[in-house]
């Protein structure tokens, strides 16, 4: 089987967002099981690394000055691959992959990977226009409607978020989440714990807390910046890290992170190559997110053992078992995420028992193998289910 996948960016560059990182770690997995992979994107970042693209698969570039051009290398690529299924994932890939299918009896996958029509995002973020969503929320649901076969969710609460605010049909909607590969990650030692440590110029008795997003206001990271001041009250031996790129909340994460006179205790680190090495020496994981459709950092946490203390949204409970693999809070309060972090701090037993269950839940639910395999189980019923119709 031969599936075009289309996705918004590069799928090799390094500040690309949990989606494409997953795509790309199941590629191998899929031409394991005979299904041969195309890729194709709509633009580059500016952030991408040089050089060849993946000798193993096809990957195509949209390089059209317009979407009705990129529709049209779409449908050319569709034709000189021979593809039997199309998947797309995010915003541009959803809407105009879909479209270029028309008429082309292709089976299409859509991947629902965030919420981004819940309440909370009109609440916090500044750069959306009330208007401008809805247009673009009656785009999303209306080449929903016409063109996908099937969806895909990576979460419950991401299908029942869908199908309340743009009537995806539950009935054509499975959930399989995430995974991640447990090889690339490695497993936490002591060994490298220290090293890490020691590069970072931090020393054992340090509490190190990390934070890892795009700093966007659907990541919260301004409500961890408030929790260090009770935080470093009680702890004031605690360093807060802040790994990912720079995005439309950093002028104001600066200017709190100056207010607070934070700026021994918190470092932005921009993006990090090295995250797994960051959780492994890591104390604890702090997830900040208003609003989210999986938060795939956290089951990275997971598989290294880190305790996690994080926001208590639908999705995010799907991942982090309260009071078992982590805790969760109110969101956007930070004087409960303080507390949650001092309990850590002070109170070694719980740290341990969340990150020892922490990695049992990873190895049950959040392997990359099963995630592939829940994929292919998708793949496989929608092409076999249009080959019987035809």
């Amino acid at each position: 089987m031969r599936i075009l996948f289309i996705v918004d960016c590069r799928i090799d560059s390094p500040g690309v967002g949990g989606a494409e990182r997953s795509l790309r770690e199941m590629l191998p997995y899929f031409r394991k099981v005979a299904i041969e992979p195309v890729v194709a994107y709509f633009h580059r970042r500016g952030d991408e690394i040089d050089g060849e693209e993946d000798p193993h698969f096809p990957v195509y570039t949209l390089d059209g000055l317009s979407r009705f051009e990129q529709v049209r290398e779409l449908r050319r690529v569709m034709t000189a691959e021979k593809v039997d299924l199309v998947h797309t994932t995010l915003f541009q890939a959803d809407v105009f992959g879909r479209i270029a299918t028309a008429g082309t009896g292709l089976p299409v996958v859509t991947s629902l990977v965030n919420m981004p029509y819940e309440a909370a995002r009109l609440e916090y973020d500044r750069n959306v226009n009330r208007w401008k969503l809805a247009a673009v929320q009656l785009l999303e649901t209306a080449t929903g409607l016409l063109f996908v076969d099937h969806f895909h969710a990576i979460t419950q609460a991401v299908k029942d978020g869908a199908v309340r605010t743009w009537r995806v049909p539950p009935e054509r909607t499975t959930v399989v989440y995430r995974g991640r590969d447990e090889r690339r990650l490695g497993r936490r030692t002591p060994e490298r714990t220290r090293r890490v440590r020691e590069s970072l110029g931090v020393r054992e008795s340090t509490f190190l807390v990390l934070n890892a997003g795009r700093q966007e206001y659907q990541k919260g990271q301004f409500v961890l910046l408030e929790a260090m001041v009770p935080l470093l009250e009680h702890e004031p031996d605690t360093l807060l890290l802040i790994a990912g790129r720079a995005g439309n909340a950093t002028a104001e994460l600066e200017a709190l992170l100056g207010r607070k006179r934070l700026h021994d205790r918190v470092r932005f680190l921009g993006h990090r190559t090295d995250l797994p090495d960051l959780m492994a020496a890591a104390d604890a994981f702090a997830l900040t997110s208003l609003w989210e459709g999986l938060g795939c950092v956290n089951i990275e946490a997971l598989a290294l053992e880190v305790p996690i203390v994080a926001s208590d949204l639908p999705p995010v409970r799907e991942v982090v078992a309260d009071g078992d693999s982590g805790v969760l809070f109110p969101p956007g309060d930070a004087q409960a995420l303080a507390r949650e972090l001092i309990r850590l701090r002070r109170e070694p037993g719980v740290s341990e028992r969340f990150a020892r269950r922490g990695r049992k839940r990873f190895e049950d639910l959040f392997t990359l193998e099963k995630s592939a395999e829940g994929m292919v189980r998708i793949f496989r019923r929608l092409a076999n289910g249009r080959a019987v119709a035809r």
